[in-house]
């Protein structure tokens, strides 16, 4: 039989010799691979501008669309749908009036408020940055909400379930 004696610290010293590795990343620097924080910031303030722009001129265009693009008679396809606003063309059209205005007014005060906010991203750190552009996404989400309720009960004290103007008392 032939047996080859072997050192097993033999193997381990040639594949670990950490004075060539040494030599390799002598000149080497981590921090190389990360990204320039300047850019990295910029997109955050960018991305947090958009953010906050988005909800008011989406609230905007859809109260335009209601007010000058919505269709004469009820449908299920495209206008502002409530239950009472849906009873006949008259109620349609007094929802759809009432959703264009509300929705186009509080999205194109939104949008000046959140431009005036958005402005003042720049002095910020992008923590506080992130942070008052989370709240002002909260603030316009319950505006919205708020303004669809304030449709809802319009055309609900205006019509009743018929689509039939209700009797003052």
């Amino acid at each position: 039989m032939n047996t080859i004696a072997t050192d097993p610290t033999a193997a381990t010293e040639a594949a670990l010799d950490i004075e060539s590795i040494k030599q390799i990343l002598d000149g080497f620097d981590p921090a190389s691979l990360l990204p320039d924080l300047t850019s990295v910031f910029g997109i955050v303030t960018t991305a947090c501008r958009i953010a906050v722009l988005i909800g008011p001129i989406l609230l905007l265009v859809l109260g335009i669309a209601y007010l000058f693009f919505s269709p004469k008679e009820a449908n299920y396809h495209f206008g502002y749908r409530c239950y009472y606003g849906m009873g006949s063309v008259q109620a349609w059209r007094y929802t759809q009036r009432m959703a264009g205005i509300l929705l186009g007014g509080s999205g194109l005060v939104l949008s000046l408020v959140m431009l005036f906010v958005s402005g003042s991203f720049g002095n910020l750190t992008p923590e506080a940055m992130v942070w008052r552009a989370l709240w002002c996404l909260v603030w316009e989400a319950v505006i919205a909400l708020a303004v669809n309720a304030a449709i809802c009960i319009l055309a609900a004290m205006t019509f009743d379930k018929k689509g039939e103007f209700r009797k003052k008392k």
